[in-house]
């Protein structure tokens, strides 16, 4: 433990709130996951399922890229359609706000990157019906997946209340 904590200092240095090592290159695993928490009661996706596969990923992210975050649909724009897949529709979309990528001690606001990224969506066929089956798969893919790419084109999952199509 006290070697993994050493690479991690040298790596990535320390929180400058809790002054512990950083768990990523400007991420503090435990003060990120206190401010996501704090947040749980201001959002839902309207499935408790979804909503504990998110926050479970909040918790638990290690830097930026290992978190999921609830997009609501207002929050999109530029939405076209891209293909039909296996469980739904393939859109593609710019997301208004951009992602968390750290948390900024000045302002204490999350920093977003809002470059107008271009990101791909999911519209699931019968979302209302997800299986738990389908989550601990999307699960596992986020636990294993290499997300080390800046300008790639990221790929979310995001299930409407009100149906998109």
């Amino acid at each position: 433990l006290n070697e993994e904590l050493k690479e991690r200092y040298k790596r990535y240095g320390l929180c400058s709130e809790c002054k512990q090592p950083n768990t990523g290159g400007i991420w503090c695993q435990l003060c990120s996951a206190k401010r996501f928490q704090q947040n749980f009661k201001n959002w839902t996706s309207g499935n408790s399922y979804i909503d504990k596969l998110i926050q479970e990923s909040q918790l638990n992210a290690r830097n930026h890229w290992e978190k999921l975050e609830w997009i609501e649909y207002d929050r999109l724009e530029n939405i076209e359609y891209v293909a039909k897949g296996c469980f739904g529709k393939i859109y593609k979309a710019i997301w208004k706000d951009g992602w968390i990528y750290s948390w900024n001690h000045v302002t204490n606001k999350w920093n977003k990157d809002e470059r107008n990224t271009t990101f791909a969506i999911k519209c699931l066929n019968n979302s209302e019906e997800i299986t738990v089956e389908f989550l601990s798969e999307v699960r596992f893919n986020i636990q294993f997946s290499n997300f080390n790419h800046k300008n790639i084109l990221l790929t979310l999952i995001i299930i409407f209340r009100l149906s998109y199509t």
